[in-house]
């Protein structure tokens, strides 16, 4: 299986960082920008996606409104990837008490993408937001996780495409790669809308970079 990576294109939260408001004005769940939106469609245009099989997103906003462009391209469904969620996920973060947030449901996110499937054990139910502590052992755990599922699901010659987020896409080649847990593990920087192609051997075996931020 080949797996690209697409970071999701820039959220509200994104252009706020530098802020020193930043930790009071910050969303939860952060839609895209304008610009976001633009370079999404742009992105879902020109990208050279001819080949990718198979779609799946993140189901925080960001990375739905980000795939709604690409699914429609594609003629694919985008199948909701509940683990491939950001670090730490759906909180009220530092202004809040990092307070656990829920997700949207599917017909709230099914209004920004409408080719969105939902995962079969959440019908009827939002998903839980994934609030986690900060700890990189259990975000290597869930990239393993993932990358699992996706391997079983696609064995041989499928070229799946994942929007996910800058973290987690590094958590995600780390795992691809064979390293192991740190607590300070080296970090790939994949900007809005790059990708990172994967290359997964069938049967779980160390998988191959071949490119970032193409």
């Amino acid at each position: 299986m080949k797996l690209l990576l697409i970071r999701h294109a820039q959220s509200q939260n994104n252009v706020i960082e530098d802020r020193p408001d930043y930790a009071q004005a910050r969303q939860p769940d952060p839609p895209l920008t304008a610009h976001g939106h633009a370079s999404a469609r742009q992105f879902a245009q020109d990208a050279d996606l001819g080949s990718v099989t198979h779609l799946y997103t993140s189901l925080m906003l960001r990375a739905v409104q980000t795939a709604a462009p690409i699914a429609a391209r594609l003629n694919l469904p985008a199948h909701g990837l509940e683990l491939a969620y950001e670090y730490g996920d759906l909180t009220t973060g530092p202004a809040g008490g990092f307070t656990p947030v829920t997700g949207s449901d599917h017909a709230t996110l099914r209004t920004h993408c409408p080719a969105l499937l939902w995962p079969a054990h959440l019908h009827g139910q939002p998903w839980h937001g994934g609030a986690e502590p900060w700890q990189e052992p259990l975000f290597h755990a869930r990239a393993t996780q993932v990358l699992t599922d996706l391997r079983a699901r696609h064995p041989g010659q499928d070229r799946v495409a994942l929007i996910t987020h800058h973290d987690f896409a590094g958590a995600l080649i780390r795992a691809a790669l064979g390293w192991p847990a740190t607590d300070t593990p080296p970090t790939f920087h994949l900007a809005h809308l790059g990708t990172a192609l994967l290359d997964l051997p069938d049967g779980g075996g160390v998988g191959g970079l071949l490119w970032l931020n193409r």
